[in-house]
């Protein structure tokens, strides 16, 4: 049984400073790499601590040093938080294979990377319908603007200078 060499969708990937995972997509094999971390660190804690000290002192001339009880609710929004921003960044942008559904369910992985293709295909015979500009024409004169596409513009001859508004 040999390997398969698979080429990656993409070669030129942006390159991350410090990154909390470094892999490959197992679908593209573009190679991947993610910032967040999906747990408190030492720094988090720090702040949930500052940000509770303010809650407290707010709350004191009512509460008192029942305040304290906030660091369970900035706690746990600190950890939603950091879990949110971290499940945004599974997902790969080149192929939109997400690993977390697939880990869960693999008929809805498979659905996700067929939108993901279905948009993407939508959004190229965009931008290849814009590149012929014969649509643009019609937008231009829409609005009245004055664009390399209106006939007002096709008119005029810009090598001379003899422009006239």
């Amino acid at each position: 049984m040999h390997k398969h060499h698979h080429v990656p969708l993409e070669t030129r990937t942006f390159k991350y400073k410090n990154p909390h995972m470094e892999f490959y997509c197992p679908l593209c094999g573009t190679q991947r790499a993610i910032i967040a971390k999906p747990h408190l660190s030492a720094m988090n804690y720090l702040q949930i601590s500052l940000i509770t000290l303010a809650i407290s002192a707010c709350l004191y001339p009512f509460m008192e040093l029942k305040g304290i009880f906030s660091f369970f609710l900035v706690w746990a929004l600190f950890e939603g938080a950091l879990r949110l921003n971290f499940r945004k960044e599974v997902p790969c942008p080149h192929c939109g294979f997400d690993a977390s559904w697939y880990k869960k369910d693999v008929k809805v992985a498979r659905e996700k990377v067929d939108q993901f293709w279905r948009v993407h295909k939508k959004a190229d015979a965009n931008v290849s319908q814009n590149a012929d500009g014969a649509h643009m024409a019609d937008h231009a004169s829409e609005f009245g603007e004055h664009t390399q596409y209106s006939e007002f513009a096709n008119g005029q001859n810009y090598e001379d200078g003899s422009i006239n508004y």
